[in-house]
């Protein structure tokens, strides 16, 4: 047994010396009951969360390094575990690239602060997707830095789909961030290619999002005007904030809104504002457990915008992170 140990050691020994890997997670599982549009009502236990992230890193020298991250997901809970974001990254003096295969999360609310454990995507704000991407990072200075990305088409991801033989549109992000102090400004101009003169097609979104730390409260706001190709523009807004009352103790909430100007009769049905809101609490038994409660309301477009088609949730989860 002794000799065993001494073995397992040496390759241990012998593999950190080749690679430095990491291994970090979350499982949450919870209560949710929700109501939709229609008012069919849906509730129970489950899983929320288990993923496994797994990150490797090594030096290459002269000031430059490769980073792999990739996370499993396994909340499905059948035995089956799905790939969820995968990122390779070669780090130099003067800057990084990155190449992705991810599920974005929403701009207006990541730039906000995202204070709530839930979002108000696919609810209020535009669904996440998934793309494979190619992304470059220059620091210019400690506070500051500028990007540029290459995005394939949303929902077509694996190695040769996507910038060929598809429906989908691929886009160019061009953007700056800065952080500082507490504060976080950043702005980005995303052209679409392949757009035509109907509104099912994109031709450039315009990004642009502050959030700010200031010890006992944390504020942020976030922005996005999407320009499509019939002429209609669509508008969504994120506010979110959060504070702490106490050593263990913290209250949370945004409050999102999509608008559409329709130009044209594609997207006539979806005229209007949407609007919805998400509070939420959060008590921390330790810094790595913690239980949080959130509710949320959302409505349809404006023009419709009745009791019949507000949809809502409550859910109580417990989430362990590692």
């Amino acid at each position: 047994m002794k000799k065993t140990l001494i073995a397992l050691a040496a390759v241990a020994a012998v593999s950190a010396s080749y690679a430095q890997v990491t291994l970090s997670g979350e499982f949450a599982y919870g209560y949710y009951s929700g109501t939709d549009s229609t008012k069919t009502s849906a509730s129970g236990l489950g899983i929320d969360t288990a993923l496994l992230n797994i990150k490797a890193g090594e030096d290459l020298g002269g000031g430059m390094r490769v980073d792999a991250a990739m996370s499993l997901n396994t909340s499905a809970g059948n035995g089956t575990v799905v790939g969820d974001n995968q990122s390779l990254t070669v780090t130099t003096p003067a800057l990084s690239v990155s190449l992705l295969t991810y599920k974005g999360g929403d701009f207006t609310t990541g730039a906000a602060g995202g204070a709530t454990w839930y979002g108000l995507d696919n609810r209020v704000l535009a669904a996440r997707s998934w793309r494979d991407a190619i992304a470059v990072t220059v620091p210019l200075s400690a506070a500051l830095s500028v990007s540029g990305a290459y995005l394939e088409p949303s929902n077509v991801i694996g190695e040769g789909t996507g910038t060929d033989g598809t429906t989908g549109q691929n886009l160019y992000s061009i953007g700056a961030k800065y952080s500082a102090s507490g504060l976080v400004v950043q702005a980005a101009y995303l052209p679409y290619n392949s757009a035509t003169s109907t509104d099912a097609t994109k031709v450039s979104a315009t990004r642009f999002g502050a959030s700010y730390d200031m010890g006992v409260a944390k504020a942020g706001f976030g922005v996005q005007v999407v320009k499509l190709g019939g002429g209609s523009v669509l508008t969504e807004t994120s506010i979110a904030a959060s504070a702490p009352l106490g050593a263990n103790f913290s209250v949370n909430g945004q409050f999102s809104s999509s608008n559409v100007n329709v130009v044209g009769t594609t997207l006539a049905g979806l005229a209007g504002t949407r609007t919805g809101w998400m509070l939420g609490a959060q008590y921390n038994l330790s810094k790595r457990t913690y239980a949080i409660l959130n509710n949320a309301t959302w409505t349809g477009a404006s023009a419709t915008a009745t009791d019949a088609n507000t949809s809502s949730l409550t859910a109580l989860t417990l989430v362990h992170d590692f």
